[in-house]
């Protein structure tokens, strides 16, 4: 059986980069919500989360932007 991974990836406007891969969806929450925090701005036609200062922007694959940030919405 395969195992289904979430790869949240952090961009800054400086041109920091980094990702991760969790198993689960709170851990891919918690390090998302680290960078941008828990309200960022949701892209929801691009599948972005922007940071409220426009520093950071977050992307994921394996879930869906809203997933990662429930609050929100």
């Amino acid at each position: 059986m395969k195992t289904a991974w979430i790869t949240v990836y952090y961009h800054s406007i400086d041109n920091h980069q980094d990702h991760r891969r969790f198993k689960t969806l709170v851990e891919a929450q918690e390090w998302a919500q680290h960078w941008v925090g828990r309200w960022p701005t949701i892209g929801h036609f691009c599948g972005y989360a922007i940071s409220d200062d426009g520093i950071g922007k977050i992307t994921v694959d394996g879930c869906k932007i809203t997933e990662l940030f429930p609050e929100a919405e």
